[in-house]
C-alpha cells in the first residue's frame, strides 16, 4: 500500500507569525518555493560548472533528494517537505510544457531531408535493433522479479520504446556544447535523432488509439478525430498566423509584443486540450513548436521571452522533483539493469553497423553511436510518466534514473573523445599564395559578418589582381549566429545569372535584406571584370559561433580554397573608438587553429577618406549596365580603373612573411597598386638560424630581381636591434603613405622579438607580436592591415629549414605597369 501524506494546506504568502513572533516564514508556500528556487538552481550551476571539463550530465537534483542531502530528515523536513510537493511540482510542470514548446519552436523537420539517406538509415537501424533485444530480454516472465512494476506489457511496451529512441531534444544541446552542431557527425546525428522522434510520434498516436479501443470502437474513433482536429488547429490556424506575423514585421525590426503574449497564451490552451483528449500537454506543446517557423523573427522572439525564465530557473526544478524521487540506496540488481544493457548494446551496434555500411569512418561511427546512446530530458518526463501513472515504483523509478545518468556520462566524454572535426581538414597539399603557379586560379574564402565588412573585403579583391589570366574564385560566407532555432543552417544561394532572371520584379516584390544586398554588392563586383576574371559564389551559415568554424574550414576543403579571409573582430569606428565582437574572435581563433590553407586576418580601418576601403571603385547601380558594360568590352579596361592603392609588405623572415610576400607580388602586377617591400635584417652581434636565412634569402633575391623589371615594385632594408627600432619604423609607414599593410602572424625565430613578455601585453597574442601592435587601438595608423598564416603541414609549417618550399614569383604583365601614383619612401636595393 502506498504511503499517504496528510497535512494542512499552508499559506500562500508568509502574513502569519514572522521570526520575531517565533513563527517561521517557510510555514507559507511563497517564501518556502523562492528558497528551494535558490538552492536548487544554486546548486545545479555550481555543479554543472565543476563537472563541465568532464562533459558530465547535470546531477544537481539528485544530489538534493535522498540519495545524498534529503537522507538527512531534518533537511528534508524544513526544504523539502511534503507539503510543499505539490506546489513545486505544478511550477515545475507548468515550466516544463514552455520548455517542450521551444525545442519544438527550435526544431526543423526538413533537416531529415537535407541530410540525406544517411540520418534516415541510421535512426531507423539504431531504434529497430535495441527495440529487438529489449523485447526479447524482457519477454516472457523476465520482469516477473521487479516488485513494484504494474500493468507489466503496458510498462515493458513503453520502456523498450523509450530505450530505443535517441530525442533530438537530448543530442541537439549536447552537441551544441561540444561545439559539433556543425560538423559532419553532428548532422548525421540530428537527421538520426529526428528519424527516430518520427518513428516515436507514430507509436503514440498508435498507442492512444489502442488504448481508446479498448474501451469501445466509438471511442477510438472520438480518439482519432480529436487527434486530427488539434493537427488541424496547429496546421490551419496557427501557423498560417505565424507566417502572417512574420510578413508583417519589418527585416530587422523584432516582433511586437502583443504578437508574442498571444503565441505563449496559445500553449497553455493547446496544453489543457492535449491532456482533456490524453496526448498529454507535453505533446501537444512540441506539435504547436514544430509549427511556428524557427530563426527570426518570431522563433526568436519566443525564444527570448522563455529561455532565461523557464530554462534558466524553472528546467532545474523539475529536475530537481525527479531527483526527490529517486534515492540510490533504494536501488536492487535484477533484470531491469539487464535490459538497459542489451538496448545500449543494440544501439551502439545498430548505429555502428549501418554507419561502416555508409563508409563512414570506424572510429566516427563508434563515437556517432556512443551519442546517440545519450539519454536526457525526454527520458527523464518518460520516467517521471512512469511513475506518475503507477506503473513503477520509486525503486524502478530510481534504477532507470540512475542508469541514464551512468550511461550519459560514460558516452558522452567518450564520443567527444574520439570525434576530431578538424582531422578531415588535414590536407597533404600545399594549399597557399605562395605555391601557386603565376597563372592559376586563385581561390579565396572570404567571410563576413554583416555589411560593413564589405567594403574591406572588395578593397582587398581588387587588389588581388583578378583577370582573365590570373582569375579569382570568390567563394563568399555571410556568418550568422543562430537564434530561435537548435540546428545549424547552410545556404547556397543562387547564381547571379540564374537570380538575376527575377529582376527588378524580385526587388519590388519585398525589399531587399541584409543577405541580398552583400550578396548583390559581390555580384555587381564580378559584373565590372571581363568575362571569367572573377566568379563568386555566394553561401550564407546559421549556426553558433562556438562552432562556426567547422563550416568555415569544410567549404575551404570542399572548393579547394588557397587563402581564407577573415575580418578583425574589432571594428574601428569613424566617430572613434573600437566595438568588438566576441563572438567573431572565437571564430577566428578557432579558424587560425585548423585551417585546411593558408588564413588572412584583416584589419579595416575605415577612417573616413583614409584607408583602402576609401580606394574602391564606385559602387554598380545596376546589373544591367555592368552587363552592357561586359558585352561592349568595356569591363577589361574599366576593371581596375580608379583604383590606387600603395601596399607594404613587412618581411621579418619564415613562412607566414613568405606567404604575405607571395600575396604582395600579385598585388603588384594590378596597375593601379604599388608594393613596397621592407624586409628588417637583425643588427650585427644578434645570432639567427641560417638554414632559415637562406630560404628568407632566396624569396627576397627573386622579388628583387622582380623590382628591377617593374616600376610598381620596391625593395628596401631596416637594420633593426630591438622592438623599439621596429615600432619607429612601422609609424614611419603612415608618412610613406600606405594604404595597405601585409604582415606574417608568426616570427618564432625573428631573434629581435624575444618570446618571453612580448605577450604579458598582448590584446590579441593569436596575431602574433607584430600583428597584435599593428591591430592594437593605442597604434594609431590610418592604414588597413593584413595579417597572413600560412598554411600548417606537419605542424611546423614552412618554417622547418628545408620544408619543401617553393618560391613562385608572379613576374608576368608588370614590366610596362605606370609609374606608382604615390612616391614612397622606399630605396631599391
Amino acid at each position: 500500500m502506498d504511503k499517504i501524506d496528510c497535512y494542512v494546506v499552508p499559506q500562500t504568502t508568509g502574513t502569519g507569525r514572522n521570526i520575531f513572533q517565533g513563527g517561521s516564514p517557510l510555514s507559507a508556500s511563497l517564501p518556502l518555493l523562492g528558497v528551494q528556487l535558490v538552492l536548487i538552481v544554486a546548486v545545479t550551476r555550481v555543479l554543472y560548472f565543476l563537472l563541465k571539463p568532464l562533459k558530465q550530465p547535470r546531477v544537481g537534483g539528485i544530489i538534493l533528494g535522498p540519495s545524498v542531502l534529503s537522507r538527512h530528515a531534518a533537511f528534508r523536513e524544513v526544504v523539502f517537505p511534503a507539503r510543499g510537493e505539490p506546489v513545486l511540482n505544478t511550477v515545475a510542470t507548468f515550466g516544463l510544457m514552455y520548455v517542450i514548446f521551444l525545442i519544438g519552436v527550435r526544431m526543423d523537420p526538413r533537416l531529415v531531408v537535407r541530410s540525406g539517406r544517411k540520418g534516415v538509415v541510421i535512426g531507423l537501424s539504431g531504434f529497430l535493433l535495441p527495440l529487438a533485444m529489449t523485447g526479447a530480454g524482457s519477454s516472457g516472465e523476465a520482469m516477473a522479479t521487479e516488485p513494484d512494476v504494474s500493468r507489466r506489457s503496458t510498462f515493458l511496451f513503453a520502456l523498450a520504446t523509450s530505450l530505443s529512441v535517441t530525442s533530438f531534444a537530448v543530442l541537439s544541446p549536447i552537441l551544441s556544447e561540444l561545439s559539433l552542431l556543425n560538423s559532419d557527425l553532428g548532422r548525421i546525428a540530428m537527421s538520426a535523432s529526428m528519424t527516430t522522434d518520427g518513428i516515436a510520434w507514430i507509436i503514440m498516436v498508435v498507442y492512444i488509439l489502442a488504448e481508446a479501443f479498448l474501451v469501445s470502437p466509438a471511442t477510438s474513433i472520438w480518439a482519432f478525430l480529436s487527434l486530427a482536429v488539434l493537427a488541424a488547429f496547429i496546421l490551419f490556424v496557427v501557423r498560417p498566423v505565424a507566417l502572417r506575423v512574420i510578413e508583417r514585421t519589418p527585416p530587422g525590426k523584432p516582433v511586437e509584443e502583443t504578437y508574442v503574449f498571444v503565441f505563449l497564451l496559445v500553449v497553455l490552451l493547446v496544453g489543457f486540450y492535449s491532456d482533456v483528449i490524453g496526448t498529454n500537454s507535453f505533446h501537444g506543446a512540441l506539435m504547436l513548436g514544430l509549427a511556428i517557423p524557427d530563426g527570426p523573427p518570431l522563433g526568436t522572439a519566443l525564444g527570448e521571452k522563455i529561455e532565461a525564465m523557464v530554462s534558466g530557473l524553472i528546467l532545474p526544478l523539475y529536475y530537481a522533483m525527479t531527483g526527490l524521487s529517486t534515492d540510490v540506496w533504494r536501488m536492487h540488481w535484477g533484470r531491469l539493469q539487464v535490459v538497459m544493457f542489451l538496448a545500449w548494446v543494440g544501439k551502439l551496434v545498430g548505429v555502428m553497423v549501418s554507419s561502416l555500411y555508409l563508409e563512414i569512418p570506424l572510429r566516427d561511427a563508434v563515437s556517432l553511436s556512443l551519442f546517440m546512446n545519450s539519454k536526457g530530458i525526454v527520458e527523464v518526463i518518460t520516467f517521471n510518466f512512469f511513475l506518475t501513472n503507477k506503473l513503477i515504483g520509486k525503486n524502478t523509478f530510481s534504477i532507470l534514473i540512475c542508469l541514464s545518468v551512468a550511461i550519459t556520462a560514460v558516452s558522452v566524454p567518450v564520443a567527444g573523445w574520439l570525434y576530431d572535426p578538424a582531422r578531415r581538414y588535414a590536407v597533404y597539399k600545399r594549399r597557399t599564395v605562395q605555391h601557386l603557379k603565376a597563372d592559376a586560379d586563385l581561390r579565396i574564402l572570404a567571410c563576413v559578418h554583416d555589411q560593413s565588412h564589405v567594403p574591406g573585403t572588395l578593397a582587398v579583391l581588387e587588389a588581388s589582381n583578378a583577370t582573365p589570366q590570373t582569375p579569382l574564385s570568390l567563394y563568399l560566407l555571410q556568418l550568422v549566429e543562430i537564434a530561435g532555432r537548435s540546428a545549424p543552417v547552410f545556404i547556397p544561394h543562387k547564381l547571379r545569372h540564374s537570380a538575376s532572371r527575377a529582376g527588378a520584379a524580385a526587388a519590388s516584390a519585398a525589399p531587399p535584406t541584409d543577405s541580398d544586398r552583400i550578396i548583390n554588392a559581390f555580384f555587381q563586383y564580378e559584373l565590372k571584370h571581363p568575362e571569367g576574371a572573377v566568379s563568386v559564389h555566394p553561401f550564407t551559415t546559421i549556426s553558433p559561433y562556438s562552432s562556426m568554424h567547422d563550416e568555415v574550414c569544410r567549404l575551404a576543403v570542399e572548393k579547394r580554397t588557397s587563402l581564407i579571409l577573415l575580418h578583425y573582430h574589432k571594428r574601428h569606428m569613424l566617430a572613434g573608438g573600437v566595438r568588438a565582437a566576441v563572438g567573431l574572435r572565437v571564430v577566428n581563433r578557432k579558424v587560425l587553429e585548423v585551417a585546411p590553407c593558408s588564413v588572412a586576418v584583416f584589419v579595416d580601418r575605415n577612417a573616413g577618406s583614409v584607408g583602402l576601403c576609401a580606394f574602391i571603385p564606385g559602387p554598380v547601380q545596376d546589373q544591367s549596365t555592368s552587363s552592357r558594360s561586359r558585352s561592349g568590352g568595356h569591363a577589361a579596361s574599366g576593371s581596375g580603373q580608379g583604383f590606387k592603392a600603395a601596399v607594404a609588405s613587412l618581411f621579418f623572415g619564415g613562412g607566414d612573411d613568405r606567404e604575405a610576400l607571395a600575396y604582395a607580388t600579385r598585388m603588384a602586377r594590378h596597375e593601379g597598386v604599388a608594393v613596397g617591400v621592407i624586409r628588417f635584417l637583425p643588427a650585427r652581434g644578434i645570432k639567427d638560424e641560417p638554414s632559415d636565412r637562406r630560404i628568407d634569402n632566396r624569396a627576397i633575391e627573386e622579388v628583387k630581381a622582380l623590382a628591377a623589371r617593374s616600376r610598381n615594385i620596391k625593395v628596401q632594408e631596416e637594420l633593426v636591434g630591438d622592438m623599439e627600432r621596429i615600432v619607429q619604423v612601422l609609424r614611419g609607414l603612415d608618412e610613406a603613405g600606405y594604404d595597405l599593410v601585409l604582415v606574417g602572424m608568426r616570427h618564432r625565430w625573428y631573434p629581435v622579438m624575444p618570446a618571453n613578455g612580448m605577450s604579458d601585453w598582448s590584446e590579441c597574442p593569436e596575431l602574433g607580436v607584430i600583428g597584435d601592435l599593428l591591430a592594437s587601438s593605442d597604434f594609431d595608423t590610418p592604414y588597413s592591415v593584413l595579417i597572413m598564416k600560412q598554411q600548417d603541414q606537419g605542424g611546423l609549417n614552412a618554417a622547418v629549414p628545408g620544408a619543401q618550399d617553393v618560391w613562385h614569383v608572379n613576374d608576368g604583365g608588370a614590366e610596362d605597369a605606370p609609374a606608382p601614383p604615390r612616391n614612397m619612401s622606399t630605396a631599391g636595393s
